[in-house]
């Protein structure tokens, strides 16, 4: 359940986020007028360092500590499920308002909950203002509470939803229609009732303390009618000046409140009696309502060919921490677009063009390319590339380029790890060596495997630090675009980013062996996940506190849109042309009959297996084929011997068009105690044929050495490459030929034979296959 739940969380938490964030943009939903910058750096700070510190100190969410629980009361009395969760509903509601009144109370807990107070305006991203000391007190006498009444996870589950969504509705810059605000108040906290919390009186800070119900407030006397209430200004008599919006001063004010402390008067007229600008918002014109409509209808055409890869990606976001950040990505385009750069996007007049449906159907193209070759990230690549393309046609090339910056922002949602990943780990190896030689400590390399004096250190992907750059570049890239105007500037913010990224997670790393070499000891694997959480703290907090010290650059004045008469041409109907064009070209392909499954060896072949392969003799008794039906593979295990020396023979072969070869078929089965070493390249040719193979290491704990040489295969092409090897299958997909990859993979323990023996040996084999005798 706690996946799920996590999993609904994080579209809940983003869905909800995002669509606030627009209402609040809408002029007439809008209580008063708010400012971003230096605003939204310090609160989504503070949301992303609580976050990390809290799961440092708290590996695990209430939902799963409820789980682990035994059942409580209300379980043991036989309570039906819906009365579970709703008292569970209601007392945590009423134990978040007591909680809440305690913080405004006892003066070291308002130490902490003031910085929540200190925002001296109020929209969507206050509801996520904590001191990172607040939110652990608060993580921690919460599952106290769980853990005494032995509370349900369902019921848990379903207040955490729905408290969230309240807590972001009610911190919002919304002013509901007063006759519907008097309707919900008596129910649940709506912004107006919450706004009267956040006044600068006290005798209103301490009055609407409810997170989801009003009824906590009227029952216990501490309810406030908005109606009635004066909130001169929204925050605290104190930290209202400019200088106190930064992340590092918000996180410092629990340690610089003084009792009588004197601050300067308030020179503004507060946020709720600030009147909104006299000018209307800019309309939009003709051109952009057609561009709108009919580049919508462009990409919900792409859209009923593409959305398959679509639900690929948002799968990648939501299983690898790598990505999780592209959740966030829509939403800042079309923040940034709908309201930040509002003036100049509406002051462009579209202008459509046939160059965007030469981009979109290049996309569709080379979709088609990446599906034959089995290549999601091609397919990744390829449908944005389509969506940039159904916006070129829409707004014309001139006016697209001049958005491009952010309309860029939607490459970040590609996973980039196939990219990045390989030189990041070859990094923090070359980090590591660099490391001990300053130190001087003895060491020595074998591919990613580092020797620090007797201690061993695998460098594996989770070493690389991905997941500190590819937030880093979304967080620096995202702010250089709300604090600047050039794009030489923004990509200097990103490539920071993407350095901190790095290097902090090269900080991460030798601390690690730095410890394990002053304790004489080597940590277990578990332990590193602590040095991970402080490597991530350090490049937010690092990243943030730059962006606090930067100087944004002064809005452009936009031109006053400019009118113009639509005509019935048909370049007026190039978005839709665009969509089309997506539509025919990758459902062509669909059409086709490349996607058959082969019937699988195991029910075809037969069982025999050659007794001699160049000079090794056949030692296996068990010949079958195994099939995986979750790989859509299958494969075949044979063991030789030859001068008392065993050689393991695997074959994997795909039954799918949409199968993938993976070397983790060769590792060994104790993944625990075996690590891949030396990865190299070597070729060998026997007679007139030659072979390319890749050679990999293992070693394990006790020092034993294995040897792995493998090579893919299709219809008599052999290649060490995974890239050319998708491409011959692609080929071979579009001509029909039938013949499916495979990896054939030679085991041996110990020292590594001769690669003239490996490469003779590879070559019988692959002829026996070839001939069928296999």
């Amino acid at each position: 359940m706690a996946d799920e739940f996590n999993s609904l969380y994080q579209l809940v938490f983003f869905i909800t986020i995002g669509v606030l964030v627009v209402l609040e943009r809408v002029r007439p939903f809008q209580r008063a007028s708010v400012q971003i910058a230096r605003r939204w750096t310090s609160n989504i700070g503070l949301l992303l360092i609580a976050g990390v510190i809290v799961s440092i100190l708290i590996p695990i969410s209430l939902v799963q500590f409820a789980q682990a629980q035994a059942p409580g009361l209300l379980a043991r009395l036989n309570t039906p499920l819906a009365i579970q969760i709703l008292l569970t509903f209601l007392l945590l509601d009423l134990w978040r308002y007591w909680e809440h009144r305690l913080f405004h109370r006892a003066p070291w807990l308002w130490r902490l909950h003031l910085v929540h107070h200190s925002d001296t305006q109020l929209d969507v991203t206050t509801s996520e203002r904590h001191h990172p000391l607040e939110t652990l007190v608060g993580t921690v006498i919460l599952m106290a509470l769980v853990f005494a009444f032995g509370l349900p996870a369902a019921g848990i589950a379903f207040y955490l939803l729905v408290a969230t969504v309240v807590s972001f509705c009610a911190h919002a810059n919304l002013r509901l229609p007063a006759s519907l605000d008097r309707v919900l108040r008596r129910i649940i906290v709506t912004p107006g009732t919450h706004a009267v919390h956040h006044s600068d009186l006290r005798s209103e800070t301490d009055s609407n303390f409810g997170t989801v119900l009003t009824l906590w407030d009227r029952l216990f006397g501490s309810y406030a009618d908005p109606d009635k209430a004066k909130i001169p200004h929204i925050g605290l008599e104190y930290f209202h000046q400019a200088k106190d919006t930064g992340l590092v001063r918000v996180l410092q004010q629990p340690f610089l409140l003084r009792s009588g402390m004197a601050y300067p008067e308030r020179d503004d007229t507060g946020l709720l009696a600030a009147a909104l600008p006299a000018t209307p918002g800019l309309p939009l014109t003709p051109g952009w309502k057609n561009a709108l409509l009919l580049g919508t209808a462009g990409c919900i055409l792409a859209s009923l060919v593409l959305w398959p890869t679509l639900l690929q990606l948002t799968a990648f976001w939501a299983n690898n921490e790598a990505y999780q950040y592209a959740w966030l990505v829509v939403p800042m385009m079309v923040y940034l677009l709908a309201w930040e750069y509002r003036a100049q996007t509406l002051a462009i007049n579209p202008q459509p063009g046939f160059t965007g449906v030469a981009v979109a159907a290049g996309a569709a193209a080379f979709w088609s390319i990446a599906t034959l070759m089995n290549l999601d990230v091609g397919r990744h690549i390829a449908l944005v590339i389509a969506l940039q393309g159904i916006v070129m046609a829409m707004l014309g090339w001139r006016f697209y380029w001049r958005l491009f910056p952010i309309l860029a922002l939607l490459f970040l949602i590609i996973p980039s790890g196939d990219l990045l990943q390989p030189f990041l780990r070859m990094l923090t190896v070359k980090v590591i060596a660099l490391f001990a030689m300053l130190a001087n400590l003895p060491h020595s390399i074998e591919g990613f495997v580092v020797y620090i004096g007797n201690h061993r250190y695998v460098v594996v992907d989770e070493c690389s630090g991905l997941p500190f750059v590819t937030l880093a570049i979304f967080l620096s890239y995202s702010f250089g675009l709300l604090l600047y105007r050039s794009i030489f500037k923004i990509m200097a913010l990103t490539l920071f980013g993407a350095f901190l990224g790095i290097f902090s997670n090269a900080l991460r790393v030798n601390a690690i062996v730095l410890i394990d070499w002053i304790q004489g000891t080597q940590m277990e694997l578990t332990a590193h996940a602590s040095f991970q959480w402080i490597a991530l703290f350090m490049t937010l907090g690092l990243l943030f506190f730059v962006l606090s010290r930067l100087q944004a650059d002064e809005p452009e004045v936009a031109p006053a849109a400019v009118s113009q008469e639509q005509t019935m041409t048909a370049r007026r109907f190039a978005p839709v042309i665009a969509g089309l064009a997506v539509l025919v070209i990758i459902g062509s392909l669909m059409a086709l009959p490349i996607n058959a499954p082969r019937t699988p060896r195991s029910a075809t072949a037969a069982t025999a297996a050659p007794q001699q392969i160049a000079g090794w003799t056949l030692a296996s008794t068990a010949l079958n084929w195994t099939v995986e039906p979750r790989s859509q593979t299958e494969s075949r295990n044979l063991a030789y011997r030859r001068d008392g020396k065993d050689m393991h023979v695997l074959t994997v072969e795909t039954m799918s068009p949409n199968a993938k070869l993976s070397e983790s078929w060769l590792a060994p089965e104790d993944r625990k105690t075996w690590r891949e070493g030396r990865i190299q390249k070597q070729s060998a040719c026997i007679a007139s044929r030659c072979l390319t193979l890749t050679h990999s290491t293992w070693r394990n704990k006790g020092q034993e050495l294995r040897h792995v040489f493998y090579t893919y295969d299709i219809g008599g092409f052999s290649t060490d490459s995974k890239l050319a090897l998708r491409a011959a299958h692609g080929w071979h997909r579009l001509t029909g030929s039938g013949n499916s990859p495979r990896l054939i993979g030679l085991t041996f323990d110990g020292a590594a034979p001769a690669i003239e023996d490996v490469a003779a040996a590879l070559l019988a084999f692959r002829s026996g296959l070839e001939a069928g005798s296999l």
